[in-house]
């Protein structure tokens, strides 16, 4: 396995964004990727925390990602999203040089990480004709719909969201839905394997279960499975099976 670790993929806006690749060695046709987003409430966390899951993929097969994103409140939304919607296009614009095919490239996040796979999943940010969005998704315990945050969201998760969002939900309510990946659902979206615990008292199974019937409402591809002993955080073999799910679903997904 190859590593290439603290690489820049922007700094425009006054912060250096960096990235972790890991890779299979030796010599290689295009492979398909996967982007490995991290949690942490949008306002902790670190791209370190998903370099065993960029292992797990690299071992299989893909080129893995891990990229840093801007974090609230220092730096509200849009800043996370428009940073991956950038990290999406920096990948497929070096695609070349990365060794990746850039029409078989899937995201997978957890927690706040979910949320921002989502976002690169349901909103395509092209740019001078290279899109950003991503050709499949797994999202873990990701949310999908922060408007109307004080009856949809615990407290904790509300706590979270207004860091992310830093401003309040009246009066600002485009900014809101902007930030809600159930909002830009529609048949154009990648086809999505979606995980939440059912005991998840961060952010509940009603986001996942909402988003997974109107991607179906779409015709879009979805497959949603709840863990029935599971909460936010998941146990040691809970987690082997989402990572053993996902890349079955990546398999297939981005398959030649």
């Amino acid at each position: 396995m190859t590593e290439i670790l603290d690489r820049v993929y922007d700094d425009s806006r006054g912060t250096t964004l960096r990235y972790d690749t890991f890779a299979p060695s030796g010599e290689r046709a295009r492979l398909p990727a996967v982007v490995s987003i991290h949690g942490g409430g949008w306002v902790s966390g670190d791209r370190v925390d998903h370099h065993d899951i960029g292992k797990f993929f690299a071992s299989n097969g893909f080129v893995a990602f891990c990229p840093q994103y801007r974090l609230a409140p220092l730096h509200p939304c849009p800043a996370a999203v428009e940073d991956l919607h950038r990290f999406m296009r920096y990948i497929r614009r070096h695609a070349d040089e990365l060794g990746i095919d850039p029409v078989r490239l899937g995201v997978l996040g957890n927690s706040a990480g979910g949320h921002l796979a989502l976002s690169v999943s349901t909103r395509d940010e092209c740019e001078d004709g290279v899109p950003s969005r991503a050709n499949a998704c797994v999202d873990i315990c990701g949310l999908a719909d922060l408007t109307d945050p004080k009856s949809r969201h615990p407290q904790i998760s509300w706590d979270f969201i207004h860091q992310f969002m830093g401003k309040p939900y009246e009066g600002n309510e485009a900014d809101w839905v902007y930030a809600s990946p159930l909002s830009h659902v529609d048949g154009d979206c990648c086809p999505m394997l979606i995980f939440h615990g059912a005991l998840d008292d961060i952010v509940w199974p009603d986001q996942s279960e909402r988003l997974h019937n109107a991607l179906q409402k779409a015709g879009v591809p979805s497959e949603f499975i709840i863990l029935p002993n599971d909460g936010h955080n998941f146990s040691l073999e809970s987690f082997q099976f989402i990572l053993d799910k996902s890349l079955e679903f990546f398999q297939n997904a981005l398959k030649r």
